[in-house]
């Protein structure tokens, strides 16, 4: 008996003008989100071939933007994601896993090129040729080297930030 030919993760593309990558963070004790405006992803997905998924995401921090003038010309600078030497960071998941509330993504995240383990739990709805998906995961950013000097205090600026992902997506043609 010949089987069914395995299905092949299909490859995505990110709908800009619906989806959002940004994060949630304190700064003196008040919250405040953030989000980035420029980002690509290489994303492949199919629930049944999570073996050839994985996703491959870069972000330019320095498109940065949280509603605060002052925040969002701090950021970008040396003490924070120093853009001009390290413009860009990075999330790689070559393995994607089912659990029992959806998906989770393990993979490594490098910012101001420091690289650590971070597996993001996230759910997928696909509905024809589109998909959303939905996600978060807390990280300390003091394990980056984002938010040095006076800013490594967790008083000033706390040290978790939830990354939150929320895209829309359309099948590649």
């Amino acid at each position: 008996m010949i089987g069914a030919p395995a299905m092949a993760a299909t490859e995505w593309v990110v709908v800009d003008e619906n989806s959002r990558l940004g994060f949630e963070a304190t700064q003196q004790g008040g919250a405040f989100e953030g989000r980035f405006e420029s980002f690509d992803a290489d994303l492949r997905f199919s629930a049944d071939d999570l073996a050839g998924s994985g996703f491959d995401v870069r972000v330019r921090t320095g498109s940065v933007e949280t509603g605060s003038s002052q925040r969002d010309s701090a950021l970008p600078g040396a003490d924070w994601f120093n853009v001009d030497a390290f413009p860009d960071a990075t999330y790689v998941a070559e393995d994607i896993r089912a659990t029992a509330d959806g998906y989770e993504a393990v993979g490594t995240l490098t910012i101001r090129d420091n690289t650590h383990p971070v597996t993001l739990p996230f759910q997928w709805e696909t509905d024809g040729d589109q998909a959303r998906m939905e996600g978060s995961v807390a990280i300390d950013r003091t394990r980056f080297g984002v938010g040095q000097g006076d800013w490594s205090d967790p008083s000033v600026a706390g040290h978790e930030v939830r990354v939150v992902v929320d895209l829309t997506l359309s099948k590649t043609q």
